[in-house]
């Protein structure tokens, strides 16, 4: 499965022990745990944005231990820009949707934007 990264947002900040614990099990279950550059990016960015650049870099770090990273190619630029045109998406929800098509796995997020692969959540 491709975590997005509204999973990890709403993991790290999530105050409902129920929700946390369905999310992390999500992970656990995983035979494979990809997350996409563009998600390690986004969550840097927010994180050093509303909790300082310490909580950026041990949640990058964290998830980056524990899932693998999958880059951007050529190919999966031009799918991402093709979806963002089509869908009228952002960039990063398209570049991401166009490596879980690539990658011929479920997405695990809630937005609605992914509307081109299939998606978990709990």
């Amino acid at each position: 499965m491709l975590f997005e990264t509204r999973y990890f947002l709403v993991r790290f900040e999530t105050k409902d022990t129920e929700q946390l614990d369905k999310l992390r099990s999500l992970s656990y279950r995983s035979k494979s745990k990809f997350v996409s550059v563009i998600t390690i990016y986004e969550v840097y960015k927010i994180s050093l944005e509303e909790q300082g650049k310490d909580v950026a870099k041990i949640r990058t770090e964290a998830i980056e231990r524990e899932f693998e990273v999958v880059g951007i190619d050529t190919e999966t630029a031009r799918d991402g820009a093709s979806l963002s045109s089509k869908l009228r998406i952002p960039m990063a929800d398209s570049l991401i949707m166009a490596t879980a098509k690539k990658l011929k796995i479920p997405c695990v997020t809630d937005d609605p934007h992914f509307s081109e692969v299939k998606r978990i959540w709990i």
